[in-house]
């Protein structure tokens, strides 16, 4: 539950249009619950947070689940940039990873693995396949803020530059 607390906080932060719980197979609806739990309150308690201080109306994160190859089917011709440690690493892609958010007017998918990680036959479905942390295995709760971040800057460079 604190993980996915973590998690929901994170999301809420950068305000994602969705955060989408990608399951493989059947998992255990205890532990399942408990981690939505979790997503539910983290969402909750920074959008009450924005609520109070921002100067526009926040939004809030919609939460879905769903089947991650079923996901990857559906959003086959969506860009999709995964974070595992098998991939390129970040500042070298984080020119084009910004020019992807600059000039397509859709959404994209960052996708992060969790225990065992991101299955390696989704990586081709992938534009890109991203290592934030070379060396370092970043805990599954904090793999999206920051990636999120990372983009964030990326972004900021690339748009001061212009």
């Amino acid at each position: 539950e604190s993980m996915g607390s973590r998690i929901g906080r994170a999301v809420q932060m950068f305000e994602v249009g969705e955060f989408v719980i990608g399951v493989i197979g059947s998992c255990d609806a205890r532990q399942l619950r408990w981690f939505m739990n979790g997503v539910f309150k983290g969402i909750d308690s920074r959008y009450q947070i924005q609520r109070r201080t921002y100067a526009h109306k926040p939004r809030r994160v919609k939460v879905l689940i769903q089947d991650l190859y079923q996901l990857i089917r559906d959003r086959r011709s969506e860009p999709k940039i995964i974070f595992e440690p098998e991939g390129e690493i970040f500042s070298k892609v984080s020119d084009k990873i910004a020019n992807l958010f600059l000039e397509r007017n859709e959404r994209i998918n960052l996708l992060f693995g969790s225990r065992e990680g991101i299955p390696k036959g989704l990586f081709r479905f992938a534009d890109f396949v991203v290592d934030l942390c070379p060396g370092v295995t970043l805990s599954t709760e904090y793999a999206a803020s920051s990636a999120l971040i990372g983009i964030a800057f990326a972004l900021q460079d690339k748009m001061v530059a212009l």
